[in-house]
């Protein structure tokens, strides 16, 4: 039988069994104090120690935000999939969950950290399509983790940088994100892990997530392997690269003036849910969207992404990293229009953004709507194309890229959609309410050992399955994951190839 209770440096957890006694659970164990009164917008604080055993058999609340779906799950497929909307939310949200195979604390197993997805806005870390049974059963600590979203996680204001030692504001949420690898670092050999094998990974905001914890150097060695997932990459230009620390008091300023708060210090004894409400109908009113998010603040972010990532600050270690094909066809994003085109290439491209719509004949109504059908997936594919190429560049260990394309049963309108993999890596298909065939099982015992070969030895290849070679000068090729899943080359239509090119300062 797994361990079912374990000593950390706070005090005693007890989990439940899983999987035939062969997996314990634990579930919401603290790893920071609740961001709440005085601890609202700043650094997450140790955990507290507790006497006797804490029973971690129930999740902890979700963190704050807004409500995804209407009660049922939502009037899509997607949203059935993923969103459980009656957990009760709270600001103490500082929780992370365990699934551990081992019998001892002596086994040294490594370790995969998941950082769910959801904009910076939404979500939580026990999604109906996340869990670490199967990462388990094969021999892998799963751990999935909370953090601070939205306006509790990125509030950036010069009276919270004023009081902060280190002078840091805006970037509460992947504080939170170190401060669990931390305490993961420093607790999970008591679960029978190996704190020197740790693998991070998300998808959509979680990968992300991990792009920002891969350029942030305050999580240096608290992991050896990374996966990112639909966000991230190598993107200059992009929201991400480019959030300054003034834009992001900009964003807040908007919002504090909307809820009539002079100052974020002087609202910490406001109602979560008020702010939260608050938030929505600025959004609905103003039209703003994607406002909270990570900027350079010069500390958590020294510089921004594109330039930390370019200049090999980031560390040597393996990646893997990927996108599927119809990533936002799930969300029935309908393609832009020339004068949209126009004005995304200028603020994004400047001098060159002329060069650009030329390259990619934006002026064309039929190849305007081929090439721009999915903008936010094509910027994906070009950030991980960019990842790779500049892994290269660097001398740096080749990564390891993936492209979904395979399109499963059931609302095959969406494609390839956003997040289609989720249930695929987990093993969680029977979770679903889609018509799966015995291909798609199989498939999904196929990726969940990728993607555990990759978080015991930073390569993913083992016995049995298709090689997955890295992706090198020689053959720049990802694993194309469809039926069956092959080898090959990316199609770098004009617009992804234009924006690797430029994020590579080859124009």
């Amino acid at each position: 039988m797994a361990l079912l209770q374990v000593k950390t440096e706070n005090g005693i957890v007890e989990g439940l069994p899983a999987g035939n006694q062969s997996v314990s659970i634990f579930k919401g164990i603290p790893f920071a104090k609740p961001p709440v009164g005085d601890l609202r917008w700043k650094a997450p604080q140790p955990a507290e120690d507790w006497d006797g055993v804490l029973l971690c058999h129930q999740f902890a609340p979700i963190p704050m935000q807004a409500r995804f779906a209407s009660e049922g799950g939502g009037n899509t497929l997607a949203a059935q999939e993923f969103y459980v909307i009656d957990f009760p939310m709270s600001e103490d949200c500082l929780y992370l969950n365990v699934w551990t195979p081992a019998k001892s604390d002596s086994e040294k197993l490594p370790v995969a950290v998941y950082i769910h997805g959801g904009g910076m806005e939404t979500g939580y870390s026990y999604l109906n399509a996340y869990d670490g049974e199967a990462f388990a059963k094969r021999g892998v600590i799963m751990v999935t983790i909370a953090y601070r979203l939205g306006i509790f996680g990125f509030m950036a204001h010069p009276d919270l940088a004023a009081e902060d030692p280190h002078h840091s504001t805006g970037n509460y949420a992947i504080m939170d994100q170190v401060a669990a690898l931390a305490w993961i670092h420093r607790n999970i050999a008591a679960f029978g892990g190996d704190p020197e094998n740790v693998t991070i990974f998300g998808q959509s905001a979680g990968g992300m997530s991990v792009q920002n914890l891969c350029g942030t150097p305050l999580a240096n060695g608290l992991y050896q392997h990374a996966i990112m997932q639909s966000g991230g990459g190598l993107s200059k230009g992009g929201p991400l690269d480019e959030f300054s620390l003034e834009k992001a008091y900009e964003c807040s300023g908007k919002y504090l003036a909307y809820a009539g708060i002079d100052s974020p210090v002087n609202a910490r004894n406001r109602d979560a849910k008020e702010l939260i409400d608050l938030f929505v109908e600025f959004k609905g009113d103003k039209g703003y969207s994607g406002m909270f998010q990570p900027c350079v603040d010069g500390y958590v972010h020294p510089l921004p992404m594109a330039e930390y990532f370019m200049k090999g600050m980031q560390p040597d270690i393996d990646y893997m990293i990927g996108c599927t094909r119809d990533e936002m066809r799930r969300f029935g994003a309908p393609a832009p229009t020339y004068e949209q085109i126009k004005a995304t290439a200028e603020a994004t491209y400047g001098e060159k953004a002329a060069q650009f719509l030329e390259a990619v004949h934006a002026d064309d109504p039929k190849i305007c709507a081929r090439y721009f059908e999915d903008p936010i997936g094509s910027n994906m594919l070009s950030g991980d194309l960019a990842w790779c190429e500049n892994q290269l560049i660097l001398g740096r260990k080749p990564a390891y890229e993936y492209y979904f394309t395979y399109v499963p049963p059931g609302a095959e309108a969406m494609g390839a959609h956003h997040s289609v993999e989720h249930h695929y890596v987990f093993q969680t298909l029977v979770r679903s309410k889609r018509p799966y065939t015995g291909f798609d099982f199989d498939l999904s015992n196929k990726l969940c050992d990728y993607w555990t070969n990759f978080c015991k030895t930073g390569n993913p290849n083992g016995d049995g399955e298709e090689t997955w070679a890295p992706f090198t000068k020689e053959h720049p090729e990802a694993l194309i994951i469809d039926g069956p899943c092959h080898m090959g080359r990316v199609a770098r239509e004009p617009q992804i190839a234009f924006h690797v090119d430029y994020t590579l300062n080859r124009l």
